[in-house]
């Protein structure tokens, strides 16, 4: 492990006996002091950003919770928008300048854009949707308002900061009101598993899978073992953050916190949508919620709902990180929800039409040969989306070239033999 891991423990370690064997009502206190500690360790700069975006979206959420009219919708608005600023500043800056700077190159402009050199703050895009969403709560005014030092756990809660999941308000805070006097056996057992699972998963599990992944990670085509690192990347992929979810789930537990699953067996679906509602499951309600739903989601044309779904997803694979790579990883998966959503309405119309495939598709035989069809077409989509997650588009495409060569030639060798 490294030395940012160990100091991790460390402080979770000290954290835990202040927050337990101190008095109750010192508990918050605890609980912000290692939060900002884990943070000022990682970014001391950025503490003082961390505090001032708390300190400003406190006051606008309180602000439109009480006084929900056109001023203060407003108001809201500005604090959603500065949020997003911060982010794209932060996280978008260098990306942006850089599109602009190529395109006024290759269009001989004659102008260039400096890049700017900024590291971003720790779990920037965490910390940003947790303000969107504690203003979006105040604005439906249907939950709680929260005490500032509340509040200020509420963001800075170090367990889910890195890799999230991306706690919601109302279960954090009922969660903050409800911690008993002493934590039950049964909850550090629990929390001390999910821990020893996440460490288990990601410096096991996926630091040694991850051996396999160098020929995808280098685009190196020329190799057999390319169609073995596609696989490989995907179960390391999994492991990894699966295993940092694990930790921030059982570290949360361990102080009284309940944070929601973010992974739950993703790769044993049978479709796309089912994959999604299963991987970064925090992530895709917030998606859902805050982007396809506010678009439109469901309730128009075809052609409507199609785009609704691009835009989500080609938005969501930008979130994890600013390069056109993740903007089409993104779009890969628009594109797969969209084709199985035709599919469904294909497959229904077929059913009326032809009642007989009803019965066969419910039979035992049916029903296994749908989840055997469904599983191997929805993990190997999952599975090549993920050379565009970490390679850039023109590599993508050389290992996309690459990887159905071999197949190809893998296939016409088994037939050869079988004939």
């Amino acid at each position: 492990m490294t030395l940012g891991t160990w100091s991790a423990f460390i402080l979770t370690i000290v954290a835990l006996a202040a927050y337990w064997l101190l008095p109750v009502r010192m508990r918050t206190a605890v609980l912000i002091l290692a939060s900002y500690a884990f943070y000022t360790v990682a970014f001391p700069a950025y503490a003082l950003l961390l505090a001032a975006l708390t300190l400003a979206t406190y006051f606008v959420g309180i602000r439109v919770r009480r006084d929900r009219d056109s001023a203060d919708r407003i108001l809201l608005a500005a604090g959603v928008t500065g949020a997003l600023v911060v982010l794209g500043v932060f996280k978008y800056a260098a990306f942006i300048a850089g599109a602009v700077g190529s395109l006024a190159t290759r269009f001989s402009l004659g102008f260039s854009v400096p890049v700017p050199a900024i590291v971003a703050p720790l779990g920037i895009s965490f910390i940003t949707f947790g303000l969107i969403h504690f203003l979006a709560e105040m604005r439906k005014g249907d939950a709680p308002e929260p005490g500032f030092w509340e509040y200020v756990s509420y963001v800075s809660f170090f367990p889910t900061v890195v890799s999230g999941p991306i706690k919601r308000y109302r279960d954090f805070v009922a969660d903050a009101r409800s911690v008993p006097a002493r934590l039950a056996g049964s909850d550090w057992a629990y929390g001390l598993w999910r821990i020893l699972l996440g460490l288990f998963r990601k410096f096991v599990i996926a630091d040694t899978i991850g051996v396999l992944t160098e020929p995808l990670l280098k685009a190196q085509t020329g190799t057999p073992l390319l169609v073995l690192a596609v696989y490989a990347y995907a179960f390391k992929i999994y492991f990894d953050f699966a295993g940092y979810s694990d930790i921030a789930i059982g570290t949360a537990r361990l102080f009284g916190y309940h944070i929601m699953e973010n992974f739950n067996g993703p790769y044993l679906r049978r479709n796309i949508s089912e994959f999604w509602r299963n991987w970064h499951a925090s992530l895709t309600r917030f998606i859902t919620d805050y982007i396809y739903i506010p678009l439109g989601g469901s309730r128009r044309g075809q052609l409507r709902v199609a785009l609704n779904t691009l835009v989500a997803m080609g938005l969501s694979g930008l979130w994890h990180g600013p390069a056109l790579h993740y903007i089409a990883w993104g779009l890969w998966h628009g594109v797969g929800l969209a084709v199985l959503r035709l599919w469904r309405q294909a497959a229904a119309a077929l059913r009326v039409r032809f009642p007989w495939l009803d019965r066969t598709a419910e039979s035992r035989v049916g029903r296994a040969a749908s989840y055997g069809f469904g599983w191997f077409v929805t993990f190997n989509y999952v599975a090549l989306g993920w050379v565009l997650f970490v390679l850039p588009v023109g590599k993508s495409l050389a290992v996309y070239r690459a990887f159905a060569g071999y197949v190809f030639e893998v296939i016409r060798r088994v037939v050869g033999f079988v004939l």
